[in-house]
């Protein structure tokens, strides 16, 4: 149940930020409580994994479709 409610969480926020940005306004508060033991460093340290991973990704998909000097 955790899992998948953080898989959830995770395409929620990586679908605001990327339409509006803040995604990790949501993810880092369901980090926080779907996993209590988590410590809270743990819990920004992998919200920014998570948007690190969503920057890259955005960065090649731009680097694809557009002709770059």
């Amino acid at each position: 149940m955790t899992v998948s409610t953080l898989l959830v969480a995770a395409a929620v926020a990586g679908w605001v930020d990327a339409v509006v940005g803040g995604g990790g306004l949501l993810l880092l508060p369901a980090l926080l409580v779907a996993a209590p033991g988590v410590p809270p460093a743990t819990a920004l340290g992998t919200n920014k994994l998570a948007a690190i991973a969503g920057t890259a990704t955005a960065a090649v998909t731009y680097a694809r479709r557009t002709r770059m000097d």
